[in-house]
């Protein structure tokens, strides 16, 4: 039987998945933002694609590099998620969580290598931000529909036995890139507290401020909610197996 990884590797798989995300999907938006900013032109739909491609793309190669390590949550949103459910354990969630906001900071600091502090002045280091139309609550149930979408396409293809396999990893990348196609406009659709918190860490540091309310409401708990009532009702519809027992 081959050797399953211990806490310590999936943590760091999970940090390494979060800095890809967050380096490869937030530099995608900032560059744009750096773009539109020099043309001195609004972000167009193409942008959106852009940066929707990007963060899409990334997580596809997240999922299928280290999804059988330990299973790329590389999402606070989806390990609670799936542990709220029972497919994955409480004990493991702290460890989880604190390795996916190191590894999205870092992610954030290192778009600082590509495009300089223009990446924080201008770009907020691919940090979300709501549109000015946009409130707290439309933003929150906005997240967190983004996060069920999400949620729903990890559940049923990556935790489900009963999924065709191979198809996991472009199921939930492209599912991300859809959601951030529909719902970027108005609020950036990171759907991930981590992949959101990371840019405001470094920015905070290089005195860029962060609106702290924001994150806690809309980039926070509508991720969590949305995930974790995913989990719920596609248990309830599908009638998935229960884990056995370690």
């Amino acid at each position: 039987m081959a050797r399953q990884p211990t806490l310590i590797e999936r943590s760091l798989a999970e940090l390494i998945g979060a800095f890809l995300l967050t380096f490869v999907g937030g530099g995608a938006a900032a560059s744009v933002a750096i773009l539109a900013r020099h043309a001195k032109q609004p972000v167009t739909l193409a942008d959106v694609l852009a940066v929707a491609l990007a963060h899409g793309l990334i997580l596809f190669i997240i999922v299928a590099a280290l999804g059988r390590v330990s299973g790329a949550h590389v999402n606070p949103a989806v390990t609670l998620g799936l542990a709220s459910v029972g497919r994955f354990p409480w004990e493991e969630v702290a460890a989880y969580l604190t390795s996916q906001v190191v590894g999205a900071t870092l992610g954030a600091a290192a778009i600082l290598i590509v495009f300089g502090s223009q990446a924080a002045t201008i770009g907020h280091l691919g940090g979300p931000s709501l549109a000015p139309h946009t409130n707290l609550l439309q933003g929150a149930v906005a997240e967190a529909l983004g996060a069920f979408v999400l949620m729903l396409a990890i559940i049923s293809t990556a935790a489900d036995t009963r999924a065709p396999a191979g198809w996991a990893a472009l199921t939930i990348g492209m599912a991300l890139a859809a959601v951030i196609i529909f719902i970027g406009p108005a609020t950036g659709a990171t759907v991930n507290p981590a992949r959101a918190i990371g840019p405001d860490i470094v920015d905070r540091f290089l005195k860029v401020n962060a609106d702290v309310v924001t994150y806690l409401v809309v980039y926070l708990v509508g991720p969590i909610v949305g995930a974790v009532g995913a989990c719920f009702l596609y248990q309830y519809v599908s009638h998935m197996p229960r884990p056995k027992a370690r």
